[in-house]
């Protein structure tokens, strides 16, 4: 056991080196490493238990938290953070942030080039907040065998003999020295998280505002109509729109189909979200508490993501029209 928790120190030192350097590319690199190391204590905290009730099983009553378990001890991250929580491993706060920091890694290791302004202060602040909370871990037994070695990179860590390298302390005290040595800025966090929120909500203004002015003469239309356009347009064509317009008869053409659908619909957002966004924006610069902050950012990311994609997508589309009528102007 002692050298699992030796190798969990070795991967956060190694994020350490290199979300020390600031830059994207290593950040991305830090955040794998840091959620690797905080899923193999969490997978591990299930074992344990699951260890401890076969060892037990004829002593003891049934455990209430059995299914819970074994969708820890399998692929589920969500399931691993849940039963954590459940065992009284994981507090609600720190939970909230390593859920949001995985899905961030997923997003980042897959298509996320969005986050890639903040990647560097949020890696900093997921190895803070993962290594304190590792460090509180303590494993129900510990072993060491002699031919076991320790990585290199965790022995500055467990200043032991090659026979037996110290005590689970070694761990928890490696665990808040990185979380020391990382260097987090709390405000520092905050503020880059507000300032991408506002750079998104710029872009999002910009876009609407390009709808709504229209390509030809008479197409100019309110931002409210054009944000309740938008999303018409987008959901005519989906399947969900085509297998409305089939269950109600329709037989018009899809220009008053989406003229009914911008009147009629219940679409998320009828009027221009802007300004409320733009509140929500000044209300995370006010937050004090990194945590919270981060689940306020993302939880806009997410709720936004498609309308945003949507306003993003037809605001390509007018300005591609007006180059193209700016050309044929200009005889090209």
């Amino acid at each position: 056991m002692l050298l699992f928790l030796a190798t969990i120190v070795e991967q956060l030192d190694l994020a350490l080196a290199h979300v020390e350097k600031r830059n994207a590319h290593d950040a991305r690199f830090g955040l794998m490493l840091i959620d690797n190391a905080v899923e193999l204590v969490l997978h591990q905290i299930a074992k344990e238990r699951s260890s401890r009730m076969k060892a037990h099983a004829f002593m003891r009553d049934s455990y209430a938290h059995q299914t819970a378990m074994e969708k820890a001890l399998g692929k589920s991250f969500d399931a691993k953070v849940k039963f954590a929580r459940i065992e009284e491993r994981l507090d609600l706060e720190t939970s909230g942030t390593i859920s949001i920091m995985h899905e961030l890694r997923n997003e980042v290791y897959h298509t996320g080039i969005q986050y890639e302004e903040i990647l560097p202060n949020l890696a900093i602040f997921y190895l803070e907040a993962a290594a304190a909370y590792l460090g509180t871990y303590q494993p129900h037994s510990l072993w060491w065998s002699s031919s076991q070695k320790l990585p290199e990179r965790a022995k500055k860590y467990f200043p032991g003999d090659a026979f037996m390298p110290r005590s689970a302390d070694n761990f928890k005290d490696g665990c808040m020295a990185i979380a020391r040595a990382c260097g987090h800025d709390v405000a520092e966090t905050i503020s880059v998280l507000a300032d991408h929120l506002d750079k998104i909500i710029e872009d999002q203004d910009t876009c609407i505002s390009v709808v709504a002015d229209g390509v030809y003469e008479g197409q100019q239309r309110t931002r409210d109509r054009a944000v309740i356009e938008t999303q018409a347009w987008q959901f005519a064509f989906s399947q969900d729109g085509k297998k409305l317009a089939a269950e109600r008869g329709w037989t018009g053409n899809m220009l008053t189909w989406v003229d009914w659908l911008a009147d009629n619909h219940p679409f998320n957002l009828r009027r221009d979200p802007v300004a409320s966004w733009r509140r929500q924006a000044t209300k995370l610069r006010s937050n004090s508490n990194p945590h919270s902050a981060l689940k306020h950012y993302y939880s806009f990311m997410i709720e936004t993501a498609s309308f945003r994609e949507t306003m993003e997508e037809s605001a390509r589309q007018a300005e591609a029209e007006i180059d193209m009528l700016i050309d044929q102007a200009r005889g090209k």
